[in-house]
């Protein structure tokens, strides 16, 4: 009886340990890839199972002894959007007698951290350990790809387990691809090089088109080119951020999520400013464009947000204002109605891009199946898109070319047809009218008295020199501070119409002394200066010494009497660290000085009295 118990008893565990062993190696194979049937570049699909994280502290030790891993949905390899980590297990097996190299691959770019480890199925020992993470260098990552990749090598007659760790992030809510593309690494390269080079050449043709209607703004000045090429560029840019060419590229060193959402916004708003100028929204649709102008605020307060530590509220503003790139293709019917050039060819190129952006967005959520077809379903839709928007702006281009071409053709008609008389009053009037005005822009820059640049004229010409002298790498700037010496004495000894005499000698020996280089200007009363550039000191002092000469050399004629007069004058040296004030202050302590020794010589500013730059 005892025997028959102990014998039912057995049977029962063997019969439980079958099926356990039974079960848990139909679950494997489930989760098992036969790399001698597997087609390069396809998708493990529902070959995983998962456990999601709760807790965001499972290690590699933990979830190894788990045995009540998740089955995902049939054909699933989308779970929508999610903060929480995953891990995700699958084996790759090689039947062959040789080794195979593989390269495992996440299918998007945005994933915060994947860690990512694989033994032989069956050892205890350690896991080889990779780790892909979005805002570290590219070139610390375990494959230099613009998506995360991993690599593994299979031994013959082996089997491989692998567990990975997904953690799309904690900023916001992102789209989950639990599936991964398993490639032989020949193929995987190959497939890189060809993908990376259709991406380049998409991106270089979006710059190509906002770069000829950027030529088209500077020929017309129509601000609607400006806002295309914003537009064009930002979509550029859009796109290689969506593909991970951005972060693979062009910022390798670092680059975080918020940035994506920043160039979402900038894409936007330039978006809806080409739109309601191009289809002349304000005048036809004065309703309809206060709303877009409101978007335009709601978006602008997402750029704030973003740029102010609040990404995920700046996400939330683009998914609900995105919705209205579909109204656009109405909008652009009704604009056709009211006669707005080439409105109707807008609708047909919008209609792609929201046909490509409605597919992948679709895809991010798990409503489409992945495949390349889908991943590139945007690329394709907004390069239509763009180039169908250069054709049209283009067109546009040419109709404003036909239509000032009408205009001046009816203009010079006009003019052929107006009465010669008048024809001849008008250039008269025009060329009195130039007259006056070079007249009275001559007299606002020259001394009445002297002929010389006056005050306003001199502080225009000396920054310009300081401007020039800037850009030398070996300046020699001078300034010089002219006054006449005891010219009050002789306004009250000869007269005020003697001092004015003297004033105009002055200026006129100083100007026959100086080279045509140098700027002289009379700057008020019996006050001269003159900047000298390309100077240095020893010519500058004879040169200065020559003025001082031939002033007091010259003698002045007046109502039959000889006047001669002396001046002082002041000498600085520009210094890169000095604007025009301080250096126009450094002369006048030269000056003053010279006056204080005696009047009649020249008093050089020496370098340590230069003013520091404030």
């Amino acid at each position: 009886m005892w025997q028959r118990r102990i014998n039912h008893f057995l049977s029962l565990v063997f019969s439980v340990l079958f099926i356990t062993f039974s079960i848990s190696g139909f679950a494997s194979a489930e989760t098992t890839i036969d790399l001698s049937q597997w087609e390069s570049g396809g998708s493990t699909v529902d070959k995983f199972r998962f456990i999601d994280d709760p807790s965001y502290e499972l290690t590699i030790d933990d979830v190894v002894p788990i045995t009540d891993w998740q089955r995902p949905e049939k054909g699933e390899v989308n779970r929508g959007f999610s903060t929480l980590p995953t891990w995700i297990t699958f084996q790759l097996s090689n039947p062959e007698p040789v080794s195979k190299k593989i390269i495992v691959e996440y299918v998007e770019p945005s994933v915060d951290t994947i860690n990512f480890y694989f033994r032989l199925k069956g050892s205890d020992g350690t896991f080889t350990h990779q780790r892909f993470v979005y805002t570290q260098p590219t070139d610390s990552r375990p494959v230099s790809f613009y998506r995360p990749a991993f690599s593994v090598e299979v031994p013959p007659e082996s089997e491989v387990e692998v567990y990975y760790r997904l953690f799309q992030g904690s900023e916001f809510p992102m789209h989950k691809f639990d599936s991964m593309r398993i490639w032989e690494e020949s193929d995987f390269y190959h497939s890189t090089h060809v993908e990376l080079s259709l991406l380049v050449i998409l991106l270089c043709v979006e710059i190509a088109m906002g770069l000829s209607t950027l030529l088209a703004y500077f020929a017309t000045k129509d601000r609607l080119y400006l806002y295309y090429t914003a537009f064009a560029f930002s979509a550029a840019s859009l796109f290689a951020a969506f593909s991970g060419v951005w972060s693979y590229l062009i910022a390798s060193q670092h680059y975080e999520l918020w940035m994506v959402v920043l160039q979402i916004n900038i894409c936007q708003l330039s978006a809806i400013l080409f739109v309601r100028h191009f289809l002349n929204v304000p005048e036809h649709l004065p309703r309809v464009d206060k709303i877009m102008l409101a978007v335009v605020a709601v978006v602008a307060v997402g750029v704030v947000l973003n740029l102010f530590g609040k990404p995920y509220l700046s996400r939330i503003i683009i998914d609900f204002t995105a919705i209205g790139a579909f109204f656009l293709i109405p909008l652009g019917i009704y604009a056709h109605k009211k006669k707005v050039p080439h409105a109707l060819l807008f609708s047909g190129s919008w209609v792609f891009f929201a046909i490509g952006m409605a597919l992948a967005s679709a895809r991010l959520r798990g409503y489409i199946a992945d495949s390349a077809f889908a991943e590139w379903l945007i690329y394709f839709g907004g390069l239509i898109e763009v180039i169908l928007l250069t054709t049209v702006m283009i067109l546009r281009f040419k109709h404003m070319q036909r239509e000032k071409q009408r205009i001046e053709a009816e203009h010079w008609q006009h003019l052929e047809n107006a009465a010669h008389v008048l024809e001849e009053r008008v250039k008269e009037q025009t060329k009195q009218l130039y007259e006056a005005k070079a007249l009275a822009e001559k007299e606002a820059r020259t001394d009445l008295l002297t002929g010389l640049p006056n005050r306003r004229s001199f502080f225009e010409g000396a920054q310009q020199f300081i401007e020039r002298a800037k850009r030398n790498t070996s300046p020699n700037l001078r300034l010089l501070m002219i006054d006449i010496d005891h010219f009050k004495k002789v306004n009250d000894t000869y007269s005020h119409a003697c001092g004015d005499a003297v004033l105009r000698h002055v200026g006129k020996v100083l100007n026959q002394s100086l080279r045509k280089t140098d700027l002289l200007s009379r700057l008020g009363g019996e006050e001269f200066a003159v900047i000298m550039e390309n100077t240095p000191g020893e010519a500058a002092q004879r040169m200065t010494e020559r003025l001082l000469s031939a002033v007091e050399d010259s003698d002045i004629e007046f109502e039959g009497q000889f006047v001669r007069v002396t001046i002082s004058v002041g000498m600085a040296t520009w210094h890169p660290t000095q604007n025009l004030d301080q250096l126009l202050q450094n002369a006048d302590h030269a000056l003053y000085q010279a006056k204080r020794e005696g009047r009649n010589r020249i008093v050089y500013a020496p370098r340590k009295n230069e003013v520091p730059l404030l």
